[in-house]
């Protein structure tokens, strides 16, 4: 299977390319998004008109992939090597020079975005690539146009590198101003006291979402106002920002002086290249001898062929990293009554065809008929009878599917108070007619349905489904109703069916 990255948006694939244009990356989006194609749109037309070249190019193709019959958007990236920010100054933190060439170069990079009227909406160090001293920006879900102006954001960003009170209706030109300046100030305290690497590095390059919260009481503020006077000036008015509004913080390029109009590959420091990680993790090679076959054997005892399963990750999470238990059995779709008859049926031809074969052509050899004349009728009544037993075997599949919904959804509704009775009526002792009275028939509430989500394939199912089972714990989500669920852009379920 292909290295997977998972993403909070979408899992990332490297698209090797053939003809000599470079590799890509396919972004395969995890569900739906509202109105990602429109804002896809808008920001493609916006980038190709006023290109930003600190932005990988993409293309966003509404009918990218096609799965299980139905096609699916995905975006097309010129992929980027190079290792993420933090990985890139974790391994250059005894490189002063090097630390403020990065910061240097964030400048460029928020000039760039200024130029084009362009905020990214998720600056932080997973999204910013080093590619050979000078930074990328990737992730472009979170993006703001001029033509999105109004718009909600479809997303609010890193914690850790986002205003602690930014909302989606924070969004607008000035939306990277707060992020833009945490990482330049977290790049300057770096190159000159790189011991606040391992103070306070963690999913972040220093600052956290804490420090925001309250910077009188942060040791981070405390030991950067320390460093130097520039220091104390940019944490002053970092921290007064913080306790704003998220609109109230400055540009960065107000603060400081833009960098040198020199190009980046003149005034960047010798010896920029590092062995570090990258984005894309390499396989592990198993040994030879250890080896298992492509394809499995089939099972003479479940009668089925296994699947094989696809060994986690321990770097990356991905749609392949659930715990496997080991080899999984073929899944059928109890619905599916026309394509499950011809499955059983093929798999009653093969596996009684040969001793089914061989008696009928003894008893056609005793009864004269011939080789030829004995093999087509043999051959012909073993047909009609996997058939037969195939159509028969995915009807009892489906009935035992729709027994089981039947009875759990009535062993889990309560049942109602009995009506009052009615007062018992005098007798006349001259008449020995009796009185009968016709309780109506209580009316059995509708059960509630408890509703669970595949994250992954974007399907809710009953609680008591058998497809529930299947779902790993990592891609199970819940919802309150089959209507919350189909607002959040789930399909209900074909064999439970959530929404009836």
């Amino acid at each position: 299977m292909p290295i997977v990255t998972s993403g909070q948006f979408a899992y990332v694939y490297k698209l090797k390319s053939t003809n000599g244009h470079g590799d890509f990356a396919v972004r395969c989006f995890r569900g739906y998004l509202g109105d990602r194609d429109q804002r896809y749109r808008a920001i493609q037309e916006h980038v190709q008109s006023l290109p930003v070249l600190c932005l990988s190019d993409f293309r966003y193709a509404p009918e990218g992939i096609l799965v299980g019959g139905q096609r699916y958007p995905i975006l097309f990236m010129k992929w980027i090597d190079g290792p993420t920010l933090d990985l890139y100054v974790g391994e250059m933190l005894h490189r002063r020079d090097v630390l403020l060439h990065l910061a240097d170069e964030w400048l460029r990079v928020v000039i760039a975005l200024e130029a084009s009227g362009v905020a990214h909406g998720d600056l932080q160090h997973g999204n910013v690539i080093v590619e050979h001293g000078q930074l990328r920006l990737i992730d472009h879900d979170g993006i703001y146009v001029p033509t999105m102006n109004g718009w909600s954001a479809s997303e609010v960003g890193h914690q850790h590198y986002q205003h602690p009170h930014r909302t989606a209706q924070h969004f607008d030109q000035g939306l990277d101003n707060f992020s833009a300046l945490v990482i330049y100030l977290s790049l300057l305290s770096l190159a000159e006291r790189p011991t606040l690497w391992q103070e306070h590095h963690d999913e972040n390059l220093l600052f956290t979402k804490a420090d925001f919260q309250d910077p009188a009481s942060s040791a981070l503020f405390t030991k950067i106002r320390e460093i130097g006077t520039e220091h104390t000036r940019l944490a002053d008015i970092l921290a007064i920002a913080a306790s704003g509004s998220p609109g109230s913080a400055p540009r960065l390029l107000e603060l400081v002086e833009a960098p040198s109009r020199l190009p980046a590959w003149m005034t960047a420091p010798a010896d920029l290249e590092t062995e570090t990680k990258t984005r894309e993790v390499a396989r592990e090679e198993a040994p030879a001898e250890t080896r298992t076959a492509r394809w499995l054997p089939w099972d003479e005892k479940t009668k089925e062929r296994p699947m094989p399963s696809t060994p986690g990750s321990t770097s990356v999470q991905s749609v392949f990293s659930a715990t496997s238990s080991g080899s999984l059995p073929m899944q059928r779709d109890p619905a599916q009554v026309f394509q499950n008859s011809f499955s059983f049926a093929w798999e009653f031809f093969r596996q009684y065809f040969f001793w089914w074969y061989w008696g009928a052509y003894v008893l056609f050899q005793f009864s004269g008929l011939g080789f030829t004349i004995g093999f087509l009728v043999a051959t012909f009544a073993m047909l009609i009878w996997s058939l037969a037993w195939g159509i028969y075997k995915a009807n009892e599949l489906a009935r035992a599917a729709r027994l089981k919904q039947l009875s759990s959804s009535l062993a889990t509704a309560p049942l109602p108070p009995l009506p009052a009775l009615p007062p018992t009526p005098r007798r006349s002792p001259l008449s020995w007619q009796t009185v009968t009275h016709v309780y109506p028939l209580p009316t059995l509430p509708k059960p509630p349905q408890p509703i669970v989500g595949n994250r992954v394939l974007g399907i809710y199912h009953l609680e008591d489904c058998d497809w529930v089972e299947q779902i790993t714990a990592a891609n199970t989500v819940t919802f309150a109703s089959p209507s919350e669920a189909a607002s959040h852009g789930y399909k209900a379920c074909r064999i439970c069916s959530p929404a009836t």
